[in-house]
């Protein structure tokens, strides 16, 4: 594309505009992903506080519901050691800071000390505070689109739950120890809290799986083991073989949970090492952005200094291409059109030689000047060239405002844009009127000669008159039955004429002689196929080529037995093979003077009997199902 100087310039001013807005949008874009991701770390550090939280607050509930459940008597120990736990979950509360967190804690204690709470209350109420704290964690995955992350957290919110459970089961089944006796509730709730564990264990390894971390639960540890142990014994109701008081059951639990405690912790490492990676990588990422738009941008000032530098050049080039575009419109008729077909440019010579102004012919469609002669195959065989991308030459008849003809070498192209979009056609046509009709006179002359020379062979054998005029259109006629093309059926017309060339080379004695021939003299005869053949062959005239096969073929037979070669079947030239039906037609259908006129049943009763023999059967089939139109034509050109 050519540019002026001014435009240039503008194109650089909004390529550096939208350049700095890209920059900046890139780095605002990279830079917010810094920002969540560490927002994200400062969530993650707020998990790694409620864990700690969660972790001694369930200490405390298991507790409680131990003192809850054991006897008068023997609650001074594990009263002794709640109140160390809670001496305990007071520093990590004062360490974190909650201080609603706080005070939700003082609520519950002071309800389970004044006797406000029962042991159901007090693990309720506990078990909702501890659930509270883990489904906060579970907000995080609110604060990042990353689906790894999301994976990592979701692993750890599993596990957050599989050690909740736990502690559940550790509360529940202490109490149960304490009293030695396991209700029906209880037995559910234990049970439940089983399944529970069970299953979110499961997605555990699952999610594990999928992500690909080597990190997996501590499901073969002792302590788990027996802790898995215990609760089954639970659930079948097995009570007598536990063997372990209710604070030892306290301790094994304990250490269970801190088992996953233990790999959510390296959990948590882990994801935090995978922020900070992730944290570098926007880093690099903001850097190498910077970095290829300084690129970009030195490159394009080169560019344009290039682009300075050549632009006149092809200014210039651009000129002389003008200037060639008016030479061929001042030498040529050319004409463009849109994808529809409809004229949008047509020149003055186009205008000369169709007779029509530009206003008749701008918004038409281009085959105002189609001529009636040109068959619409041909049309849609040039738009199919067109539209497909490649160009179309050809030479055409069209039809001038006066309804006169004008004959045009024309070549049609599709033109593109820089898109390869299509957007128009463009036709540049020659006038060769005068060489088509040159041409065609040449043509006719060619067709009178060779039809005087047909003509002169036949007088000189004394064939009828009109011998060679009816075999040229019952050849003709049928041709056009079986398919040939109107070219071929017209050239047929003619070169039928010049069958018997040969006979011109045979003796007058044997040519004209009325009684039967000798087999010598018959031998004789039959030379004159070869003879036409000599005659004739050779030429560079289609119609000539066709006439020497004709002469050479058109004594063989479809079965073989023919002369002068003994071919058959398709070997056998279809031109031969049609001209030799209407020469037997009109031998046998007409009067000779050594001969009267056979009756059309006996000529048609023979040629149902040489159907494969010496006639081809679908010529005779054809013959046959319009014999009608071969008896009009005979009538037509009666001796």
């Amino acid at each position: 594309m050519i540019l002026n100087k001014y435009f240039t310039y503008i194109i650089l001013l909004l390529f550096i505009s939208v350049s700095s807005f890209a920059i900046y949008s890139d780095i605002s874009f990279v830079t917010k992903k810094v920002n969540n991701i560490e927002v994200v770390d400062l969530k993650l550090q707020k998990i790694l506080s409620l864990r700690e939280l969660i972790q001694e607050l369930q200490k405390e509930r298991g507790l409680t519901n131990i003192y809850y459940s054991g006897k008068s008597g023997e609650k001074s120990q594990t009263l002794h050691i709640l109140k160390h736990q809670r001496i305990i979950m007071d520093k990590a509360l004062v360490k974190v800071g909650y201080s609603k967190l706080i005070s939700q804690v003082e609520d519950i204690r002071k309800k389970i000390d004044d006797s406000i709470y029962t042991k159901e209350q007090s693990f309720n109420s506990y078990t909702k505070l501890i659930l509270s704290m883990i489904l906060e964690t579970k907000k995080l995955l609110l604060f990042t689109n990353d689906q790894e992350i999301k994976n990592h957290f979701l692993i750890y919110q599993n596990s957050n739950f599989v050690q909740e459970y736990l502690g559940q089961l550790r509360a529940e089944i202490g109490g149960i120890l304490e009293t030695k006796k396991i209700s029906p509730k209880q037995h559910i709730s234990v049970a439940r809290l089983q399944t529970l564990v069970k299953n979110y264990i499961m997605q555990n390894q699952e999610n594990i799986r999928l992500t690909g971390t080597k990190l997996t639960p501590p499901l073969d540890r002792e302590c788990f083991i027996k802790t898995k142990k215990i609760i089954q014994n639970i659930v079948d109701k097995e009570l007598d073989t536990i063997k372990i008081t209710s604070i030892e059951w306290f301790d094994l639990s304990t250490c269970a949970i801190d088992a996953i405690g233990d790999v959510m912790d390296k959990y948590l490492a882990f994801v935090d090492l995978d922020i900070e990676n992730k944290l570098d990588i926007e880093k690099t990422k903001l850097y190498y952005h910077i970095v290829f738009w300084g690129l970009l941008i030195f490159v394009f000032i080169i560019f344009t200094m290039i682009f300075f530098r050549t632009n006149k050049k092809m200014l210039e080039k651009q000129k002389l291409l003008e200037d060639y575009k008016k030479a061929i419109d001042n030498s040529t008729i050319v004409s463009k059109t849109d994808r529809r077909g409809i004229i949008t440019y047509v020149n003055k010579a186009f205008c000369d030689i169709s007779g029509y102004t530009k206003e008749e012919l701008l918004g038409k469609p281009h085959n105002m000047v189609r001529h009636p002669s040109v068959p619409k195959e041909a049309f849609r065989n040039m738009w199919k060239t067109i539209k497909s991308g490649s160009t179309w030459n050809g030479q055409i008849v069209n039809l001038a405002k006066d309804k006169s003809s004008y004959w045009v070498d024309a070549s049609i192209s599709p033109i593109y844009d820089d898109e390869d979009n299509l957007v128009e056609y463009i036709a540049i046509r020659h006038d060769i009127t005068e060489i088509i009709e040159l041409n065609k006179e040449i043509k006719n002359t060619q067709y009178e000669l060779i039809y005087r020379m047909g003509e002169s062979v036949e007088s000189r054998s004394k064939e009828s008159g009109h011998h060679i005029q009816r075999v040229a259109h019952y050849s003709k006629l049928l041709a056009q039955y079986y398919g040939l093309s109107n070219q071929e059926s017209e050239t047929i017309f003619i070169a039928s004429t010049m069958h018997d060339m040969g006979k011109i080379a045979i003796p007058d004695s044997i040519l004209l002689k009325k009684d039967k021939l000798t087999n010598d003299e018959w031998e004789i005869m039959k030379t004159h196929s070869a003879i036409g053949y000599k005659i004739l062959a050779g030429s560079k005239l289609p119609i000539l080529t066709m006439a020497a096969n004709i002469a050479y073929e058109h004594h063989e037979r479809y079965d073989g037995t023919g002369y002068p070669r003994g071919i058959k079947g398709e070997d056998i030239s279809i031109y031969a093979r049609i001209v030799a039906i209407a020469d037997v037609f009109d031998a046998l259908i007409s009067e000779r003077v050594y001969k009267e006129a056979w009756p059309l049943f006996k000529v048609l009763k023979l040629f149902d009997e040489e159907i494969a023999k010496q006639f081809d059967p679908k010529l005779i089939q054809l013959f046959m199902d319009n014999i009608d139109e071969f008896i009009k034509i005979k009538n037509e050109f009666k001796d």
